[in-house]
């Protein structure tokens, strides 16, 4: 794996994160910067709608959200034609080990966690973690899905 990418993903979305920019903002910033996505300003501006939970709602973290856009982005389909079944795996791994990591998807139970511990910068901390585990799965993606199981190809 490429400690590398990994590293400047937690660096940039911590960076992002203190400039100002929302979770979901930070991420997706931070992932087109380490993996050189190019991805154009109005496709990064799409992630800003996630923050807080959905524009404040607190349900579904808006990191685990920019890692579904990153992998949408890298690896959905163009046409109807195009399987839906790889980036639709590797979008469910995303939750599993964001799950795994935080105990939840649930911005409002993260955000409360940071709140109960004193954390000036709420969501600092997960911004970054999330990032890391959004890039690790990206580098890993490529082996992931030419080891994927028969049954998961729906």
């Amino acid at each position: 794996m490429n400690r590398e990418i990994v590293d400047r993903a937690k660096k940039t979305s911590r960076e992002y994160k203190q400039m100002g920019y929302h979770c979901s903002e930070a991420v997706i910033r931070a992932l087109n910067d380490a993996f050189e996505l190019k991805m154009s300003e109005d496709v990064l501006r799409t992630a800003c709608g996630f923050r807080g939970g959905g524009g404040g709602y607190r349900d579904r973290c808006g990191i685990l959200e920019a890692g579904m856009m990153a992998i949408s982005y890298i690896y959905g389909r163009n046409d109807l034609t195009e399987e839906a079944w790889g980036y639709s795996y590797l979008i469910r791994i995303l939750h599993e080990r964001f799950l795994k990591h935080f105990g939840t998807i649930r911005c409002l139970d993260i955000y409360t966690k940071q709140k109960e511990q004193n954390v000036p910068n709420t969501c600092l901390d997960p911004t970054r973690e999330g990032a890391a585990i959004i890039a690790e799965l990206l580098l890993e993606a490529d082996e992931i899905l030419k080891n994927i199981p028969e049954e998961e190809k729906r």
